[in-house]
């Protein structure tokens, strides 16, 4: 009787592969606009899919969440790589400093989320994107162009600055055009360079 050669996994039908894409990207637009308790039916409708391709996918909802965060995270990293590369240590900082602050807007509660989903893996993921963003803000705090008074952990939190959705003095809450003009004026008091 002869041995049984160990079968190879079955590849992934593409159509399978394109549902686990519009899922994910569906789960992060509704993270997005809902925060990380959004439900697995709002998600399955907005990637135009049956609930029950979503739970094939992610049978436990920390699954998705997790995968949300890799994702968010890890393009948040390439961005920090391609800003310590920068020629201009400035120019370095203005691009993190930037993504940071469009995905703080874009994503709802990520930030507060963090440490309480997707366990060890990207509580390291996290680490990793401080550690970059630290380098990145010496850089240009070694270069001269951005101000040494404050902590890498203070410029951090100004990213929030530009992204405030709250009321001041009963007035609405800023559109897209005032978070940029919010995030110029940020970035002109970070700078101690004259223009």
């Amino acid at each position: 009787m002869s041995a049984q050669k160990p079968t190879a996994a079955a590849p992934v039908r593409a159509d399978a592969q394109r549902n686990a894409e519009r899922v994910l990207a569906a789960a992060r637009r509704a993270v997005a606009a809902h925060g990380l308790e959004v439900s697995f039916h709002e998600i399955a409708r907005e990637a135009g899919v049956g609930v029950g391709t979503v739970y094939r996918r992610y049978p436990e909802r920390e699954q998705l969440m997790a995968a949300v965060l890799r994702d968010i995270l890890g393009e948040l990293t390439a961005t920090a790589r391609r800003a310590l590369e920068a020629e201009g240590a400035w120019d370095g900082f203005v691009l993190l400093f930037g993504d940071l602050t469009l995905r703080s807007a874009q994503n709802a509660g990520l930030s507060s989320s963090l440490g309480q989903h997707g366990g060890p893996a990207i509580a390291a993921q996290r680490r990793q994107l401080l550690d970059l963003a630290r380098l990145v803000v010496e850089r240009a705090q070694g270069a001269g162009s951005l101000r040494r008074d404050l902590t890498w952990q203070d410029v951090l939190q100004l990213t929030q600055a530009a992204t405030a959705s709250g009321c001041a003095l009963g007035l609405e809450p800023a559109p897209a055009r005032s978070r940029q003009t919010t995030l110029a004026v940020l970035l002109d008091g970070l700078r101690t360079d004259a223009r």
